[in-house]
């Protein structure tokens, strides 16, 4: 058996959605010929304000280990927090100051912890690191090479592409981000993308290096992670929204749909949010109030949001321009809720095309007849015929068998080399 030592910063009881991600791979390796050895941060010691846990997220019996560090930059940041957290403005000043000064994060300051506990661990074929935080990549290159071995980069999201220069004079420019990571690229013996537009976007950005083995590997659902508790329902049908809204990912078409079809009313379709609206939404229900439409609700544990996926009629499904072939963790989360989806986005779209061949609800490209298909979920008529076959190719093992072949691969890439 080869062994891999997998360093993330997103590991249970962690609420960043990228845990499951690594979770769920770390179930499924070994069975196909590699034992993973978890490497992970401290949370309680890496960041200058406490982090919610979730317990519902089941660890997999692998070998995990909690590193500790110094961190002198958080501690620094706790100090600026102390003596302005009465004011919220400046507040939030000193965590931008903090935020842009760092070179990309204070994760970069875990690297001597880490190294020094990789050593500790006997012997690795791999080393497979993935961001965000994207400051472990450092760590993962510096593990890497002191134990002169391999390392593979995943990437959940784009890390300087899409950056925006720092507001303030004293920032790290963008251009110099930017640099750390074409170094870190160049030191990569492969490299993972969950979506083959990031994988486009980082090929023009950066070039590849001839002989590295690059991936498109998408996130996946994992019925081990159904919570056992029973549906939660309402008797109105209900069009359900899980996550964070943001820049084009924006619900603003959906509540400009709401208000001209159906507008205010306690009875029909419901929209019901767990998570926060973007501000162009949020500032269009200010100036059109839809009570009784619209039921906006805070983050709740995942096990409970589960529960309300199972129970509602439909899952919205929110694809911005720029990320056409994205699939998120939303869509495997919504996969494994087994109810049907109302996506909408770019024509062109990967979720669409999935939605579609996988049978399970409809897709309204950008523009269109969204209130037509509002009316659908409202009749309890979108449609769900699910093709297991197709349905299967998005599950955790496929993510599982193809991150063990590109393993595979960037061993034999680098014995060719050698």
């Amino acid at each position: 058996m080869k062994r891999v030592l997998m360093i993330t910063g997103c590991w249970p009881p962690s609420t960043r959605v990228g845990a499951r991600r690594v979770v769920r791979l770390a179930r499924r390796l070994p069975a196909l010929g590699w034992v993973p050895v978890v490497l992970t941060i401290d949370e309680s010691e890496a960041y200058a304000v406490p982090r919610d846990v979730d317990h519902s997220l089941a660890e997999p019996a692998v070998e995990v280990h909690r590193v500790s560090a110094a961190y002198p930059s958080v501690q620094l940041e706790r100090r600026l927090l102390s003596l302005v957290g009465r004011w919220p403005k400046a507040a939030k000043i000193a965590r931008v100051l903090m935020r842009d000064l760092r070179p990309p994060d204070q994760f970069v300051e875990w690297t001597p912890a880490a190294v020094k506990r990789a050593k500790k661990l006997g012997h690795f074929d791999a080393v497979w690191v993935t961001g965000a935080p994207f400051g472990l990549f450092v760590p993962g290159a510096a593990v890497a090479r002191a134990l002169g071995k391999p390392v593979v980069f995943d990437y959940r999201d784009p890390w300087t592409p899409d950056l925006p220069d720092p507001t303030h004079p004293l920032g790290l420019p963008n251009r110099a981000r930017a640099a750390l990571e074409r170094l870190l690229l160049r030191q990569a013996n492969g490299v993972v993308y969950v979506n083959q537009d990031m994988c486009d976007r980082y090929a023009a950005e950066f070039g590849r290096r001839r002989g590295v083995p690059w991936a498109v590997i998408p996130n996946g659902f994992d019925p081990q992670d159904a919570p056992r508790g029973e549906p939660i329902s309402d008797p109105r049908p209900v069009l359900l929204y899980a996550g964070g809204c943001y820049g084009s990912r924006s619900m603003l078409p959906i509540l400009e749909a709401l208000a001209e079809g159906f507008g205010p009313g306690d009875d029909g379709l419901l929209l019901r949010v767990f998570g926060s609206l973007d501000p162009a939404a949020e500032a269009f229900l200010k100036a059109h109030p839809l009570p009784g439409r619209v039921e906006l609700n805070g983050r709740i544990p995942s096990d409970d949001v589960f529960r309300h996926m199972r129970g509602a009629e439909a899952l919205l499904l929110i694809i911005g321009d720029t990320h056409r072939t994205a699939l998120s963790a939303k869509v495997f989360d919504y996969l494994l809720a087994a109810r049907p989806m109302l996506g909408t986005g770019p024509a062109g779209s990967t979720a669409g095309d999935l939605i579609e061949t996988c049978r399970v609800g409809a897709w309204v490209d950008a523009g269109g007849d969204l209130i037509g298909a509002l009316r659908q979920v409202e009749a309890r008529a979108l449609p769900y015929d699910p093709d297991v076959d197709e349905v299967r190719r998005y599950s955790a093992d496929g993510m599982a068998s193809a991150t063990a072949g590109l393993l595979d691969a960037v061993l034999a890439a680098v014995d060719t080399d050698q």
